[in-house]
């Protein structure tokens, strides 16, 4: 026997953490020395005292001295004895379960002897009354589970649990922790994970992901016989590998007729789907621009296809599913062709602009992976200022990108995440922002920049804005501006006080109502777009736009197919119209990665 050195508790000699206090035990054999140090700790000489035989400590305690032993006896004795509020064993179900809540069939219990087995590590060689798991050192006491109690002979729900074979389906139906029968019935109780359940609303690809390993576990309770009916979603939760995990399955039973079954099942699952999304069921008079708006959802076009029945099998449910996260997190590759050009145009001596393009492609096993971060930033403040706060905003975001996205995404193969790339992208421009603050503040300038760039990854865009910089689509011989500019001849325009032709020839037309440097918080908007071969995103300063109208830069860009050649003919076109300004134009063009 071990005595535990914090409460001096006998525990047999293979336990690593004591029964009574959980503290760990030591595995060497303790001295001579040590052991008489702990019988005078634990005033055994009080004992020996009285004792008419003289007691060798040369041995174990445990073998040579019976003392020490009662003594740690007596005390859990004691102990048991204040703790002791469990109802007897005749009030228990099975001997062990105490019943504390009961609506229906579900109901909840407490485990009144714990001992029998390990909630933590399944240990079942613990002895009758322990605290403390000597395997693992998890506390033993007060362990509640949710389960069910069936008084019938038909089985359903939680109890036809056990008699599902397939592991995979195991593994997304509830864990049962027991199930016994006794007179009274029977009793299947589940694991308490720890968990919450799943909070509504979810993204639309948190909720596909979900659906589709539901699908999946649908097609295989059908193989097996049973159909697993509508579940709520208060008994849904995810593991830490974000897979979804039932807690309760109430209407689970065997197949009565196959073909309603199947459809009664994707039916139940189209109410989870909508309340997890928290997308309403309802029915409505729509506009004609308004029936096109929820057409372009890909949620609500497939809770409507399943609930139209044109979705038939739990099968063709998870292809479905498997097609709407792929588009959403594999990007499609897509090579990408640059060309770059910058002038201080024919007014200013000094060229104050900045821009970064980054082309970076990986080929491995004949599959491709492409990735571009393109920025170009328009500085302000005049000289040793303006090209150094637009320098310096580059650095800041770029750095970000490389070292939270880039960097790592080379090292593993995750899945494309719109969400955290929007949130990459917001957060490089507030490192922007700070970079050029900290040093307008150290040199007592008031130096700052407008900025916008994008984060390719395949044939997916990110783009980031503050100010009048801009990013432009070109497809199909056109050009459609994706940023706002946040200008004051912009905000005229919104107001409806001028038009946007007035935008040209506006006294005020330099004039920025945001920018970086300015404040230590700055709006951002972010956009996200999705790429096709032979599409061009076209970035430049204000100093390119305001000299050439959209019009003729998309005829520019359509006239070379060398997006460096087009950069260049954007230049010359700029200065020609005057060059009032420092001109930077950023063109990508897109091909298929086979091209």
């Amino acid at each position: 026997m071990q005595i535990c050195p914090s409460c001096g508790a006998s525990n047999r000699d293979s336990a690593r953490f004591c029964y009574q206090c959980a503290a760990s035990l030591e595995t060497v054999n303790s001295s001579s020395d040590d052991q008489a140090w702990l019988a005078e700790t634990l005033n055994v000489e009080t004992a020996i005292a009285s004792s008419s035989e003289v007691v060798s400590l040369s041995g174990p305690l445990s073998n040579q001295n019976n003392i020490v032993q009662d003594n740690c006896e007596s005390r859990g004795s004691m102990m048991d004895e204040e703790r002791d509020v469990s109802p007897s064993e005749a009030t228990l179900f099975a001997n062990r379960y105490e019943l504390v809540s009961q609506q229906e069939e579900r109901v909840e219990v407490v485990d009144r002897r714990p001992w029998e087995r390990c909630w933590a590590c399944d240990a079942t060689s613990l002895g009758e009354g322990e605290m403390f798991c000597s395997e693992c050192g998890a506390s033993l006491e007060g362990r509640h589970y949710r389960g069910q109690l069936l008084t019938q002979d038909a089985l359903s729900g939680l109890s036809l649990v056990p008699e599902i074979a397939d592991a995979q389906a195991r593994n997304i139906l509830p864990p049962i922790w027991d199930q016994v029968r006794t007179d009274a019935g029977l009793l299947t109780l589940v694991t308490d994970t720890g968990r919450t359940s799943v909070v509504p609303p979810l993204e639309e690809l948190d909720a596909f992901k979900i659906g589709l390993h539901m699908a999946r576990l649908l097609q295989l309770l059908h193989d097996e016989g049973f159909v697993l009916g509508s579940v709520d979603v208060s008994d849904l939760e995810l593991t830490a590998a974000q897979q979804p995990l039932l807690q309760a399955t109430p209407h689970l039973r065997r197949i009565d007729d196959a073909k309603e079954d199947t459809l009664a099942d994707l039916q139940a699952l189209t109410v989870l789907l909508e309340a997890l999304t928290a997308t309403p069921r309802t029915t409505q008079r729509l506009a004609e621009e308004e029936v096109v708006a929820v057409a372009e959802s890909d949620l609500v076009e497939l809770l409507r296809t399943l609930r139209m029945g044109e979705i038939v099998t739990p099968t063709a449910l998870a292809e479905r599913l498997d097609v709407l996260i792929a588009e959403r997190t594999s990007p499609i590759p897509l090579w990408m062709h640059i060309g770059v050009a910058s002038h201080p145009g024919m007014v200013r001596e000094l060229d104050e602009d900045s821009l970064l393009a980054l082309d970076l492609r990986m080929v491995q096993n004949s599959r491709g992976r492409s990735w571009g971060l393109f920025i170009v930033a328009d500085g302000m403040g005049g000289h040793a200022a303006g090209e150094v706060a637009s320098g310096l905003a580059i650095r800041g975001a770029a750095e970000m990108v490389l070292r939270t996205y880039l960097a790592p995404t080379l090292e593993t193969d995750a899945d494309f995440d719109e969400a955290r790339l929007k949130d990459i992208v917001h957060k490089a421009i507030e490192q922007a922002n700070e970079y050029v603050l900290r040093e307008a503040h150290a040199r007592g300038n008031d130096m700052g920049t407008t900025i916008t760039m994008a984060l390719v990854v395949g044939d997916r865009a990110i783009i980031g804005n503050v100010g009048d910089c801009r990013t432009y689509l070109y497809r199909d011989k056109q050009l459609r501006r994706i940023t706002n500019d946040h200008s004051l001849v912009m905000r005229l325009v919104e107001l409806g006080q001028i038009t946007e032709n007035d935008i040209y020839t506006h006294p005020q037309k330099n004039a920025v109502l945001r920018s970086l440097g300015d404040k230590s918080e700055v709006q951002i908007d972010i956009f996200s777009e999705r790429l096709q071969s032979d599409d061009a995103l076209f970035f430049c300063c204000d100093g390119q736009w305001e000299m050439v109208r959209d019009p003729q830069m998309a005829e520019i860009i359509d006239q070379h197919t060398d997006p460096q050649m087009a950069c260049e003919q954007l230049i010359d076109a700029a200065n020609a119209a005057g060059g009032e300004d420092n001109i930077t134009s950023v063109i990508v063009h897109f091909k298929k990665f086979s091209e």
